[in-house]
Formats: structure tokens, sequence, C-alpha cells
């Protein structure tokens, strides 16, 4: 069932992205914070990583690709219905010239770990931040 739920998450994610100026929906996904994000505990962890799988699974599914930000997006809206802190982060990739969007990403935190978003392979700097207590 999570991943049928995974499924609709990122559709709206999709469309949202697609869409509708990040104005009328940035509020969905949290406040703006500029603390890092320690919210949270093992337990939430252990959560989010349910979530995560769900998610990943889903956007397997789906008949579009489905990239880092709405699958955070749809993974901080899950562990909201689920009463989980996390942060949803988006950041620019460290000597980004252009600022293309190749050079943006955005990862989730919960727990002080990120549970979606990972990308060892770069550094990004933090830009917004959105915190759901």
């Amino acid at each position: 069932m999570r991943v049928v739920e995974a499924m609709l998450w990122l559709l709206l994610a999709h469309i949202l992205i697609r869409h509708v100026a990040l104005r009328f929906w940035r509020g969905s996904l949290g406040r703006v914070s500029s603390a890092l994000s320690m919210h949270g505990d093992a337990s939430s962890v252990e959560i989010a990583n349910l979530v995560v799988r769900s998610v990943l699974s889903g956007a397997r599914h789906l008949p579009f690709a489905s990239v880092c930000l709405p699958r955070a997006m749809a993974v901080q809206w899950m562990l909201r219905r689920r009463g989980f802190s996390s942060s949803l982060i988006f950041g620019i990739a460290q000597g980004a010239q252009g600022g293309g969007l190749h050079d943006l990403h955005a990862w989730v935190e919960a727990g002080g770990k990120t549970v979606i978003g990972d990308n060892p392979e770069r550094i990004y700097h933090r830009g917004l931040v959105l915190v759901q207590p």
C-alpha cells in the first residue's frame, strides 16, 4: 500500500513541478529554516528508510522519469503524514558556473542523516531548507 501512496505523491510532485509556481506549493513541504537538519531520532530514520524504499519502488512503475526533487517531495510528504520530522534541502553543486538543472539537487534528511538524495560524487552547497516539525 505504501508503494501506491508513493506513486500518487510522485505524480502530484511531477504535476506541481511542471505546472505550478514553487511559491504556491513550497509551504506544503515545511517552513523555511536556516538551521542544520538534526530533527528526529533513530526510529524516524527507520521509518524514513521504509518510505524511501516505497518511493523508489513506486518511481520504477511510473511512465515518467522521477528525479531527485519529486522523490524528495514524496518522501517529505509521506514522513509528515506519519508524524515524523524531516528536512527537504535544495542545493547547488560546488563550482557550478552556469546554474543549469544538472547543477541543482534536492535531498531529505531525517534523524541527522540523508535518507534520500545522497550523492557522494558531488558536493552540494545548501540553499533552501524546508523543515517540517
